[in-house]
């Protein structure tokens, strides 16, 4: 009796290792970013910044570090490619690109409040887990204040005041009927820090934000008393159920971030297509994905599709229905986007040139 007729298991070796080593990619990275914001809290990156070649004893001697951990830093951090290595003298060396990046640029910041909510995360991913296989999905409101505030911080940066005030400057109707008393609503306000900004910047105008989620919506409360703005208000209230508006409609509606983490999209637009004036317009900020999975298939798309996967996405699977649309993803792209819109009944969608690092700006019109 021969075996000739036996299936047969053959494995790759070499497709093996190589998956083994994504793998060690990734818990390297992981690691990585943990160290990144050990190099801010303990001043390690601003020792090398614009300081030139020296060696781990050199870098020592301007921090409070113990030189063994400032060798290893230094060498985890030539290792992912930020600090450069010259093995002759050995010395390492923060370029002017990297210094630009992360002491002296958006980086460490970014990364602070990435470690805000992954420190949250983290402590809360057994029962995130829990709720992930069950099918149910997972809420904002069951995530922490950590998070929260994290959040709050991530999108500061990656949505500036700047920066809505020239998306809103782009709709100059729109702008002046804010200036002259019009109406806005901010749909998932979070902790209000957009809200505000508009605030700010149109102070004859009537703002208001709404969130689904009570403890958000009193911090913003508390924004605004600390900031002492007095034309905005936040209530809560869910997208689907939106409050009553004045009578001609709002002149401005805005989502920052906020139609992807909702259970029912396409319902939450064609019900903001009713609250708005015949004449105002949404602002729909989203993340600046690709327009199909094969365009997503990079790093920046990867770092998306996880965020989606462990907060976005579990958060809309949470308040679906039976009758809900299907959550949209943090990476729809703007196609997706355009499909939407034209379903909730807008008839104009066009695509802003707003410079935002992570976002594209889209203004829909009734």
């Amino acid at each position: 009796m021969t075996m000739i007729d036996e299936p047969v298991d053959v494995v790759d070796a070499r497709a093996v290792e190589g998956y083994l080593g994504r793998l060690t990619t990734d818990l390297g990275g992981s690691l990585g970013v943990l160290l990144i914001s050990i190099g801010t809290r303990s001043g390690l990156w601003r020792a090398l910044d614009g300081a030139g070649p020296l060696t781990a004893r050199q870098v020592a001697d301007r921090v409070t570090v113990d030189p063994a951990l400032v060798r290893e830093w230094l060498r985890a951090q030539a290792a992912a490619g930020y600090l450069d290595y010259d093995a002759a003298t050995d010395t390492f060396e923060l370029s002017p690109a990297a210094a630009a990046a992360i002491p002296d640029g958006p980086g460490s910041p970014l990364v602070e409040a990435c470690m805000e909510m992954f420190t949250a995360m983290v402590g809360g991913f057994d029962d995130f887990s829990t709720a992930f296989s069950s099918g149910d999905g997972f809420g904002w409101h069951q995530r922490t204040g950590q998070y929260w505030h994290g959040q709050d911080a991530f999108t500061r940066l990656i949505v500036p005041d700047e920066l809505i005030g020239a998306a809103i400057a782009a709709l100059p109707d729109v702008a002046a009927a804010l200036d002259a008393g019009g109406a806005v609503m901010d749909v998932g306000c979070g902790y209000g820090t957009p809200t505000l900004a508009i605030a700010r910047q149109h102070s004859a105008a009537r703002v208001l934000g709404i969130d689904y989620h009570d403890a958000s919506v009193m911090a913003a409360r508390q924004a605004a008393a600390d900031a002492q703005v007095d034309n905005v208000r936040f209530e809560v209230a869910a997208a689907l159920d939106l409050p009553d508006g004045p009578a001609g409609g709002y002149d401005l509606i805005t989502y920052f971030d906020s139609l992807h983490d909702l259970g029912d999209p396409r319902g939450a637009l064609i019900r903001a297509r009713r609250a708005v004036a015949p004449t105002g317009a949404l602002l729909l900020f989203e993340p600046a994905g690709g327009d199909t999975v094969v365009d997503n298939l990079n790093p920046a798309g990867r770092m998306n599709y996880s965020i989606s996967t462990l907060i976005c996405t579990p958060n809309a699977v949470s308040q679906r229905t039976a009758t809900s649309s299907e959550p949209l993803g943090a990476q729809a792209g703007e196609p997706a986007l355009r499909a939407l819109a034209a379903e909730a009944g807008f008839s104009t969608v066009r695509r802003l040139d707003i410079p935002l690092p992570f976002n594209l700006v889209l203004e829909l019109r009734p």
